[in-house]
């Protein structure tokens, strides 16, 4: 696509975003899956064996990643094979190099939050469109200039990199790289957009005084940001903190001019699956993308639960709120009931708990080995006060499992450090491991 066709798409992006009626966007995803659902059923092999052209979306059997992964040679639509691209990505990370496979595809491997690799690939014209999705709703403010990025990344992808066609200063960092690194990098390319995952954008606000130049925005991404996180950069650095929610399944959400995540509802097409969260609205996304047919997300499980709201934003797109992203589901800590069995608690509550007991609460992490064996990793600013801190999130956490039917587990609290994911290399606040 040429530079002015990318420009074009983008403003068509923008213009949809904050223009179009409810009415217009439910059409044009009724337009787009009748669509998708043809174009599968005859030019995917998975499909054409387990649907027609003009199979209704809710009769299509959902996907998920292990069946994305096992049958990935029959869901693509370009002939490409699993092994060849899994062998060329890890290649490429191992080698530290960039380029696309035969044929123009960026090739991604995605190791995901809960650490199970997936392929994700895009042709070049879907690179195109994800980079002018990018470019169109990255959460930067519109006006500000000139645009000087810190993209920080797990892996290099070129799908990532071609967002410099819009002339954005773009420095690419594997986020592995040291805190200094990162600091020299900044200064001396005078890079005044931080964009990165929670844990390392806070690394980045510890030293805030080492970077010489202003900071105008904070781009958030590939991590769970809670809302104590979110303050302490805001503060740190005197810029508004966007989201993107992404994943190998595409971008899903943005951040708009009011501050609130919208779903990109004229991209993906998301359904909520009823989870049993008793306190609020909580449910299991599936995800459709409208516009990738090399290699399809139709009805694919994320494993993410979500809270959706309305389309009343303040700032007056018709775009569902995502309200709350509560975590994974393999988060969900798991409570006796009193009667032999138990209930879901959604992680969102007890990242809730820990983060409302004290401003001094530095890092946490909660992992639970049992339904009676919760253990709060929890390190805290010098001088804070331990045993009220403890005490005031017993007492948080007692509540949320009273209102959702269940008995609090007991808690160890240690000191030690919150663990990455050693497959994925991402912070998980809250999780379960049985």
């Amino acid at each position: 696509m040429s530079r002015l066709g990318s420009l074009l798409l983008a403003a068509q992006l923008r213009w949809r975003f904050d223009r179009w009626s409810a009415e217009r966007l439910l059409a044009h995803q009724r337009d787009r899956v009748r669509r998708l659902v043809a174009y599968l059923a005859e030019h995917a092999p998975y499909y054409r064996e387990r649907i027609d052209p003009g199979t209704p979306l809710d009769e299509v059997p959902k996907m998920d990643k292990p069946t994305m992964m096992a049958h990935f040679d029959a869901i693509n639509t370009a002939g490409l094979r699993r092994d060849d691209l899994v062998a060329f990505r890890t290649r490429q990370e191992h080698e530290r190099t960039g380029g696309f496979y035969p044929g123009g595809y960026s090739v991604g491997l995605s190791s995901g939050t809960s650490g199970n690799k997936v392929l994700t690939v895009l042709s070049p014209h879907e690179r195109d469109r994800y980079s002018a999705l990018l470019w169109a709703r990255s959460g930067i403010p519109r006006g500000l200039r000139p645009k000087r990025v810190l993209f920080a990344l797990r892996a290099h992808n070129e799908a990532f990199m071609t967002v410099t066609r819009f002339g954005v200063t773009l420095v690419y960092v594997d986020y592995l790289q040291t805190p200094e690194t990162l600091l020299r990098l900044i200064n001396e390319h005078r890079l005044n957009v931080l964009a990165g995952p929670p844990s390392i954008l806070s690394i980045l606000a510890e030293r805030r005084r080492e970077i010489l130049g202003p900071v105008d925005a904070l781009v958030s991404y590939a991590e769970e940001l809670d809302a104590g996180t979110r303050a302490r950069l805001e503060e740190a650095f005197g810029a508004r903190v966007a989201e993107i929610y992404q994943g190998a399944e595409g971008m899903i959400g943005t951040t708009c001019s009011a501050g609130a995540l919208h779903l990109n509802e004229d991209v993906v097409l998301v359904e909520v699956d009823d989870v049993g969260d008793a306190i609020g609205h909580a449910g299991s996304a599936v995800v459709t993308d409208l516009y990738r047919t090399t290699q399809p997300f139709l009805r694919y499980r994320l494993g993410d639960l979500l809270e959706i709201g309305g389309r009343d934003c303040p700032c007056g797109s018709s775009f569902r709120v995502i309200r709350r992203i509560h975590g994974r589901a393999d988060g969900v800590l798991m409570l006796p009931d009193g009667r032999g069995g138990t209930v879901p608690l959604m992680p969102d509550y007890v990242r809730r708990s820990i983060n409302r007991a004290s401003q001094d609460v530095d890092e946490y992490q909660a992992i639970q080995r049992a339904p009676d064996d919760l253990e709060i990793r929890l390190l805290l600013a010098p001088d804070a006060d331990r045993p009220a801190i403890e005490a005031a999130i017993r007492a948080n956490l007692a509540m949320w499992c009273a209102r959702a039917g269940g008995v609090p587990p007991a808690i160890r609290f240690t000191e030690r450090p919150p663990e990455r994911n050693p497959r994925s290399g991402k912070l998980i606040r809250v999780r379960r491991t049985f």
